[in-house]
């Protein structure tokens, strides 16, 4: 009795891994970065989709870097888990900075295919799979040598043209602005210049007793930073600015700066800790006198940072801490925090967070007089504060069935979004 009990036990082991092996997939899709979920469900219908990736037996996680051009360096990466564990794999491709979202949301569901090719080869499904290579013509490869030549020699630039109006009979507000930027991005070598102007004008009230205010501000900097090895960079920052709100007639600012990597650079997608060590001359020259009597005033400061960023499956963490100071009067400095996290705490529950805090007291630029309660209400110009914050959060929490592969979109208006 004793032998057939076991023989049973064995048959319906292997009877339930059979099982277990023939059902499909239950993928888990975690992007970081953008994806066209509804179009990733038509495309790939082979899989289960689930909402937990406690549920999943494939989890993805998608991220992205921008490129030297612009574009974005799409990376997914794979992890198998219950029968699949240990059969993990990073498969990435490149979204020119010219492609459009349909020809992105085709390049995610190629490679999402041949990322799970090797899963559907353990499973009763892969006996349906059909490998077909495209021969490329010799047509098409001899444009895809020309395409690789670089006539730009790697440069990139950017113009951009804004505008906003808002308002009614008690209040109106137009803004316009303007930027150029030209940038070049090599293993070696990171350098990006821009040029920008913006004006906003603002109206309380109507009739006589309206106020109204505008600001103006122009800005051109520039950031060159060489890469010295996998964890070294080094560099600097050089700003111009003119400022209405800053009461800034004219600000220069050169900055240069080390910066060390704790992980490979190579690595930033998943994690990155770096620390950056930043000091240089300052000249102001300010459109009213300030609170400290000074009408123009060249100083040195320095700035050390700690940036930290994790991107796993879990969720993400990132955040910064800073502390500089005026070397003229070290109690003219400033201490910061900010962080942000997004965490999947179990199953359906995940906690988002945001902040940042300043203890600030370098501002130098403070214009000297008193300050009325249009000051207050409008904030049309910068105004004395030894600290600043904001902060956000939030809980999710999500229950019922674990799958989730029906497209539907009736009612959705096309994706399209309106304002009334």
């Amino acid at each position: 009795m004793k032998y057939f009990l076991s023989l049973a036990f064995a048959l319906m082991s292997a009877f339930s891994y059979s099982q277990t092996e023939n059902k499909k997939i239950r993928l888990f899709l975690d992007c970081q970065s953008y994806c066209d979920q509804e179009y990733i469900k038509r495309e790939i219908p082979f899989v289960d989709y689930v909402n937990d990736r406690f549920e999943s037996n494939v989890f993805v996680l998608s991220n992205h870097q921008v490129t030297g051009s612009g574009g974005r360096e799409y990376k997914l990466q794979f992890t198998g888990r219950e029968i699949f564990a240990g059969v993990n794999d990073t498969l990435s491709f490149v979204r020119q900075a010219t492609a459009t979202d349909d020809e992105a949301r085709q390049q995610i569901v190629q490679t999402l295919k041949l990322g799970l090719v090797r899963y559907l080869a353990k499973t009763e499904q892969g006996k349906k799979v059909q490998i077909v290579l495209e021969e490329e013509s010799s047509e098409s490869g001899g444009a895809t040598e020309k395409s690789q030549e670089d006539p730009w020699n790697l440069w990139v630039f950017n113009a951009r043209l804004n505008g906003y109006l808002n308002g009614d009979k008690n209040y109106f507000s137009n803004s316009f602005s303007t930027g150029f930027t030209a940038s070049r991005i090599s293993e070696k070598l990171k350098t990006t210049t821009s040029i920008s102007y913006g004006v906003n004008k603002n109206r309380y009230g109507s009739g006589e007793d309206a106020i109204k205010f505008s600001n103006e501000s122009y800005r051109g900097s520039n950031t060159t930073v060489w890469s010295l090895n996998d964890h070294w960079s080094a560099g600097g920052i050089f700003e111009i600015l003119r400022s209405d709100f800053s009461n800034y007639e004219s600000s220069w600012t050169l900055t240069p700066a080390v910066e060390y990597n704790f992980f490979p650079y190579t690595e930033s997608n998943n994690h990155y800790v770096g620390l950056m060590y930043k000091i240089g001359p300052s000249y102001f020259d300010y459109r009213e006198e300030t609170v400290y009597l000074e009408t123009e005033e060249f100083r040195f400061r320095q700035n050390l940072s700690l940036a930290v960023s994790l991107n796993k499956k879990w969720g993400q963490i990132s955040g910064s801490a800073a502390y500089g100071h005026y070397f003229h009067d070290f109690s003219k400095n400033r201490l910061t925090f900010s962080g942000y996290a997004d965490l999947r705490l179990y199953k359906g529950l995940s906690l988002n967070i945001s902040g940042y805090y300043a203890v600030q007291r370098d501002q130098l630029n403070i214009a000297k007089g008193n300050i009325s309660n249009e000051d207050l209400l409008t904030r049309r110009r910068q105004l004395d504060s030894n600290y600043s914050f904001y902060t956000s959060f939030g809980i999710r929490y999500r229950f019922g069935s674990i799958f989730n592969n029906v497209v539907n979109p009736r009612f959705d208006g096309g994706g399209g979004v309106f304002f009334f």
